[in-house]
């Protein structure tokens, strides 16, 4: 981290809650978008969040660290709030900020970190909220308290005022601004000890206080661990501190805050923080009342904490003949305190539209995920159920081994459903149209009622990092009845780079199924038969219960007919998967993937043409290990995956959408992805006498896989770390520079694709040293 003053010092004055609250969260609810983002780090339906500060010494670059730039991001954000005036705060303007002549925001930290955080941008997710998210989510990936997180951030369409504290500034200035902000004199203290626990200070931006060529990659650290700890206060109090605003160049340039602020009271406070308890403990109250400074007329909502039970991409789809609906969905069960193995059934248990009793079916195990503190077991169900007496909530109850059953009730309310309007996505599609992608989305909307409007939330790009979300309206048009449901559809002619990012909701009245992606839709519009039934299995990609809160700043209304057709097209861009494996001269084919769009596996570069085939792609992608063809027309190239991914669970029969330059060759599809790696490109495993590669393996900065001694070296290379390991089981390399020793797994661990270990070793470009979170493992020959 480096620069201003004080990474991570920040705003507000609102009441504090320490503890996740211990009533459970009712669904569905405002926060539930950001729930996921929080809660589901690693395995099924993972966010990726916490991807980019995992380990906690992760960085975008030598001498970086992405944790401290997270925190630095949102003191700068929230740094030239005013709570007096009521103005400023966590409201994002740090986006129109950036270019504004090296003055406040000078380095690569705030552009970094915004571009890890514009894929999270969505109607349910403001960008200021995302950066709330970034601190919690930095500080608990170091091993510090868990800061409450409030949601209801309102983000700003243009920039603050300047005014971030900077390592010149007197004394008294300091203590203004943090007044103005809402700390005294002893928080500045407190506040500035919790910043800079993480990071330091970069030669490039403050020369003055760092020297160029002074300090290994040009970064002097504010101490000498990678962790959220107090060493910051002990080192300083012991007179043994290495701080760059405390000690060397600082001091005669008149840059030394650090030893400013902490002195200002003849050090009683910081001595105060060597204690780690009452470090951890002030931290925690602090970093929450620093990033809940919003601007006047905002109102956040209580912390989030993690639902129980929460119901996840429920859909409900009108079948052929519309006597049937199908529901079909997933339910996710906190597993924190009653593992997984000890379920022996999960079943939905429904009500009639009318609130009257239903019946009840099962839902079988799909995955496992986990957060930082919490663990999540999911449970997919798909079942019909008749059209006229529907469904309108339903309950959860759990079996366990033992015999004994736990009913959720979603605090006594039941889990609702509505069937008024249901999004079809086997009769929806987004298909080629003269080098744009034509949207068509069809919607069963019950009778009496015969309108419903499609409403897309689109990202448009715009001068600065993050993109603007903008709302258009289409009219969707009756085409047809069928059994109690009327068929409407409504289309849009979207850009090639918007499939994979807009969300669409459908409404009717005070009906909605929302929080859509275009992406999860097929390229071919199957007919629904007003007799028969429908020739596709319907979509679960997400939740069709109403609770999105728009962000979007500018809206327009179309009707259908002046973008495009209003009946469904036919369509004949997929086809079957090939009777032979994909081939490219140079590469050797890995298999269909997944991927997503929240967190993408492939982010060197990428490209979307109506001319893609693997010969195109693979030479966009020259001097990449990998290449990938996606939905027909898209491009992705990479060193290493980015994501998490892992072969399409039914094989080579999800990658099915021709490609756009080649209609004998398959291109992926939605979410999927066809990839390929290089022959020549790209880290390799070593071959090490008395060791065997054992594979890639996954790894948490909290809970260590490999935990008997490591070393970490800029100049890491696989012989090395063997040598350092000499005498142990096992030996890992990781994040390029990292190398851990051991005599077994220490902790749980899973084996991934091969490609997830894809960052060359710092001393060995020609070497694979794991990733971000992942282990290239090596075991002893015995």
């Amino acid at each position: 981290m480096g620069s201003s003053i004080f990474s991570l010092i920040v705003i507000v004055a609102c009441s504090v809650s320490l503890q996740w609250v211990t009533a459970a969260p009712t669904w569905p609810s405002s926060v539930d978008e950001l729930e996921d983002i929080m809660m589901l780090n690693t395995g099924y339906r993972a966010r990726g969040f916490a991807t980019a500060v995992t380990p906690c010494s992760a960085g975008a670059g030598p001498g970086r660290v992405t944790a401290a730039e997270f925190i630095r991001t949102a003191f700068h954000d929230m740094a030239t709030g005013n709570i007096y005036l009521g103005t400023g705060g966590l409201d994002a303007s740090i986006v129109f900020e950036l270019d504004n002549g090296g003055g406040d925001n000078i380095g690569q930290a705030f552009p970094t970190s915004l571009k890890i955080f514009a894929p999270y941008l969505s109607s349910r997710s403001s960008m200021a909220d995302i950066i709330a998210m970034g601190m919690y989510t930095a500080v608990r990936s170091c091993g510090g308290p868990v800061i409450p997180i409030k949601t209801g951030r309102v983000d700003a369409t243009e920039a603050g005022p300047p005014g971030v504290p900077l390592p010149q500034n007197s004394l008294f200035t300091f203590r203004n601004q943090f007044l103005r902000t809402g700390f005294d004199s002893t928080q500045m203290i407190q506040v500035v000890a919790c910043g800079h626990t993480l990071g330091g200070v970069h030669a490039e931006n403050f020369p003055q206080i760092v020297p160029t060529g002074s300090a290994p990659n040009d970064v002097k650290q504010f101490d000498s661990t990678a962790k959220f700890d107090n060493k910051v206060a002990t080192d300083y109090v012991s007179g043994q501190s290495t701080d760059p605003l405390v000690v060397g160049p600082s001091q005669a340039a008149k840059r030394a805050s650090d030893l400013l602020v902490f002195s200002s009271d003849d050090n009683a406070t910081i001595t105060t923080m060597t204690n780690p308890t009452t470090f951890a403990d002030t931290c925690k109250v602090l970093l929450q009342k620093m990033i809940d400074v919003v601007p006047a007329g905002v109102t956040l909502t209580d912390p989030i904490v993690p639902y129980d039970i929460k119901p996840v991409a429920l859909q409900l789809t009108l079948q052929g003949g519309g006597s049937e609906v199908q529901f079909a969905g997933e339910i996710r069960v906190r597993t924190n305190t009653r593992p997984a193995s000890q379920i022996s059934k999960v079943e939905v248990v429904y009500k009639d539209r009318t609130g009257g009793a239903g019946s009840k079916f099962s839902a079988t195990q799909k995955g496992t995920a986990a957060g930082f503190d919490d663990s999540f077991t999911f449970y997919a169900f798909s079942a019909r159920i008749s059209s006229q007496t529907s469904i309108s909530a339903f309950n959860v109850l759990i079996t366990l081994t033992s015999g004994a059953t736990e009913s959720y009730d979603n605090n006594g309310s039941g889990y609702p459903i509505q069937d008024t309007v249901m999004l079809q996505s086997p009769q929806s599609c987004v298909t080629d149209s003269n080098g744009k992608k034509l949207l068509t989305v069809a919607a069963a909307v019950r009778s009496p009622a015969t309108t419903a409007d499609l409403v897309l939330t689109l990202k448009v790009p715009r001068d600065v990092i993050t993109p603007e979300l903008q709302s258009q309206t289409v009219a969707m048009t009756k085409q047809s009845t069928v059994g109690p449901y009327n068929i409407l559809t409504g289309t849009y002619l979207l850009e090639s780079g918007q499939v994979q990012d807009t969300k669409f909701d459908i409404t009717s009245g005070q009906a909605a199924d929302t929080f859509k992606s275009t992406g999860d839709l097929g390229a071919n519009c199957a007919p629904l038969d007003s007799t028969g039934s429908s020739s596709s299995s319907s979509s679960t990609s997400s939740s069709s219960s109403r609770t999105s809160t728009s962000t979007t700043v500018s809206t327009s209304t179309t009707p259908a007919s002046s973008t495009t057709p209003t009946k469904p097209p036919s369509s004949t861009s997929t086809s079957a998967p090939p009777s032979s494996t994909p081939s490219q001269a140079g590469y050797t084919y890995a298999g269909c993937y997944t991927d997503l769009t929240s967190g993408r596996v492939l982010t060197g570069k990428s490209s979307s043409t109506s001319t893609n085939t693997y010969k195109t792609c693979a030479a966009y992608c020259s001097g990449y290990t990998y290449f990938g063809v996606e939905y027909g027309s898209e491009c992705y190239c990479g060193n290493q995956f980015s994501n998490p991914t892992a072969p399409a669970p039914k094989g080579e029969t999800e990658c099915n959408r021709k490609c756009s330059g080649d209609a004998t060759q398959v291109c992926g599809a939605g979410g999927r992805m066809n990839l390929f790696k290089s022959l020549t490109q790209g880290p390799t495993n070593a071959t090490i006498p008395g060791y065997t590669y054992s594979g890639c393996f996954t790894d948490s900065g909290s809970a260590r896989v490999i935990n008997g001694k490591y070393n970490y070296d800029d100049a890491l290379t696989i012989e090395k770390c063997a040598g350092l390991c000499k005498g142990y089981k096992i030996f890992g390399t990781e994040y390029t520079r990292q190398c851990y020793c051991g005599n077994g797994f220490a902790n749980p661990t899973t084996k991934v694709a091969e490609g997830e270990c894809g960052y060359v070793c710092g001393g060995n470009s020609a070497q694979a040293c794991g990733a971000g979170n992942r282990l290239s493992v090596y075991t002893a020959v015995v």
